[in-house]
């Protein structure tokens, strides 16, 4: 073998061990276990929803996905959920999950959060003015974070109660959409009721104002002539000051 010969063989064997080299390399990097990452999404899951426990709700967590190019060790003690905050009610929140084992990591899981309950929903169109009854409302599984206006869970809250505008089937009945029915109108006989721990002393008056249970109107007590404020606490009734 000349000398030409035997220095191309050398070279190929060289180009072949660094070869051997690098995919030897490249295998020890990534022999190691790799955490499941839907794994790292279920604790981040089930962390919502043990935190918010309601028999009164269905509460339903979606994890978002992780990136697949991510590769963590794989731990050899259980997972660590937590919060970043107290907002997880919220529509969406971030879930931390760690690893405390010798090699420790941690990332943040996005969460989806979707709080469903059973709200008041009319049960067909309703003009302006309407007055409610049982028949006009129906309950829907609906979900309550999206909810900024609020929402009733209890049809005594609305039963009787007057619509303030046109709505149509199946919209979520909240607080803007209803009034109180009027209690007393103005020049109507009414009596003043003033009471303390002690005593109670009833009285007539004349509504100078008109208004709905809860409010508060001018009334005229027709013994002493005197103008006062008082609050409809029931139709004709009116509570006073002593």
């Amino acid at each position: 073998m000349n000398k030409n010969m035997i220095n191309q063989f050398m070279s190929l064997l060289s180009t072949l061990f660094v070869s051997i080299t690098i995919m030897t390399l490249s295998h020890n990097a990534y022999s190691y276990d790799v955490h499941s990452l839907s794994e790292i999404r279920k604790t981040a899951q089930d962390f919502v929803l043990n935190q918010m426990q309601n028999p009164d709700e269905d509460i339903q967590a979606v994890v978002g996905k992780l990136d697949p190019r991510l590769r963590l060790h794989q731990c050899t003690v259980p997972l660590e959920a937590y919060r970043q905050n107290y907002e997880t009610r919220q529509g969406r929140s971030t879930i931390g999950v760690r690893c405390n084992d010798n090699k420790p990591w941690s990332l943040y899981v996005p969460v989806s959060i979707f709080n469903f309950k059973m709200v008041a929903t009319l049960k067909q169109g309703t003009i302006r003015n309407t007055i409610l009854t049982e028949s006009d409302i129906v309950f829907e599984k609906k979900d309550i974070n999206r909810m900024t206006s609020g929402y009733f869970d209890d049809i005594g809250q609305l039963k009787g109660k007057i619509l303030t505008q046109n709505l149509t089937k199946g919209a979520v009945l909240t607080q803007h959409h209803i009034k109180s029915p009027m209690a007393v109108t103005r020049g109507q006989s009414v009596t003043l009721v003033a009471k303390n721990s002690v005593i109670e002393v009833r009285m007539k008056g004349t509504a100078m104002t008109k208004g709905a249970i809860g409010e508060r109107i001018k009334v005229k007590n027709m013994k002493s002539k005197r103008i006062v404020e008082g609050v409809i606490i029931d139709k004709d009734l009116i509570s006073v000051n002593l």
